[in-house]
C-alpha cells in the first residue's frame, strides 16, 4: 500500500495514533482539537490540506473545533469520519476502507 496520510482531531494519544498508524503504513497528523481563542483555523487548515482522510474523535472534540474541521473538510473535499470511541486503533481502522480504496485507484 502507498503511504497515505490521515488526520486525527481530538484526544490525547498522539504517540499511540502514530505508532498504530505506522503498522498500517499510514502517516498520522494529530491535533488535540483544543481551541486557543478560536485561532486554530489556520493550524487545522494546514493539517487537513495534507490529509487523505480526517477522523474526528466525537467524545474528545469540542463543537467549535468540530465545526471548523467540518467546514475545512468540505472546502478541501476531504473524507470525514466521525469516531465515537476514544480508542486509537478504532480511529485508525475507521479510515482504512477509505484509504484502501484510494490506494487501489
Amino acid at each position: 500500500m502507498m503511504n497515505k496520510t490521515i488526520a486525527i482531531f481530538g484526544g490525547t494519544q498522539e504517540l499511540t495514533y502514530k505508532k498504530i498508524g505506522k503498522n498500517y503504513d499510514l502517516k498520522v497528523l494529530f491535533h488535540n482539537g483544543k481551541c486557543r481563542n478560536g485561532g486554530n483555523k489556520k493550524e487545522f487548515r494546514n493539517i487537513i490540506k495534507k490529509a487523505d482522510c480526517v477522523v474526528m474523535m466525537i467524545g474528545a472534540l469540542g463543537h467549535v473545533s468540530m465545526d471548523i474541521v467540518k467546514e475545512l473538510c468540505k472546502e478541501y473535499d476531504k473524507e470525514m469520519i466521525f469516531h465515537k470511541g476514544r480508542g486509537a486503533s478504532g480511529a485508525i481502522q475507521a479510515c482504512l476502507p477509505y484509504v484502501n480504496t484510494l490506494a487501489a485507484a
